[in-house]
């Protein structure tokens, strides 16, 4: 499924850069012009170890500011919840604040039974996700996976860039905004608000 993401169902003209994670986030790949090209550094990735989820977003989420492109999003692939970060979920919001990348995140919460602490925390996802503009969605099943990267991929190729320039000076603080349509029958997904950088 995640070849077929990255070779199918982004556009060539894309870029992508590829963080696996264990106990300890691995950047496997910078940023790669063509995200097919990253389809045959998956074949050696095998699931071992610990989960630490925040500490792969804070490590990936600064990343975007080196991008040749304006879309950005990350997308979340993960069969657990956070065992062994040292950052914390008020760490990584805090970094999406800061970041102007969509996060998407997909959890694999199989239905045989599992220590509460191994499952997928569907909530803290939905948190984090919520507050970028992207969503969370939980599956239960490996081959679930495909259509749920296809939706993804779907909605990154139907993405719209909207701006504006606020009236007051950039003050370093959070500004919460909200984006709206007037024709019923429309969902907007969007960020909840940006931090008005002070330049140097």
């Amino acid at each position: 499924a995640l070849q077929r993401f990255l070779v199918d169902l982004l556009e060539p003209t894309d870029e992508a850069f590829l963080v696996v994670f264990n106990h300890d986030p691995h950047l496997e790949a910078s940023w790669t012009p063509g995200p097919q090209r990253l389809g045959g550094r998956l074949d050696n990735v095998r699931p071992y170890g610990a989960t630490a989820i925040y500490d792969a977003l804070e490590m990936a989420l600064p990343l975007f500011a080196s991008r040749s492109h304006a879309r950005a999003a990350l997308v979340l692939i993960s069969d657990g919840s956070d065992t062994a970060s040292d950052a914390t979920p008020t760490d990584v919001r805090r970094a999406i604040r800061r970041s102007d990348a969509f996060v998407y995140a997909v959890g694999i919460d199989a239905t045989e039974r599992r220590p509460i602490n191994d499952r997928v925390n569907a909530r803290v996802l939905r948190e984090i996700t919520d507050e970028s503009g992207g969503y969370t969605e939980i599956i239960h099943d490996s081959p679930d996976l495909g259509p749920a990267t296809e939706r993804i991929a779907e909605e990154l190729n139907h993405q719209y860039t909207l701006g504006y320039t606020p009236t007051r000076a950039p003050d370093g603080r959070y500004h919460r905004i909200e984006v709206r349509v007037g024709l019923v029958g429309y969902d907007v997904r969007a960020r909840r608000g940006y931090v008005a950088t002070i330049s140097p």
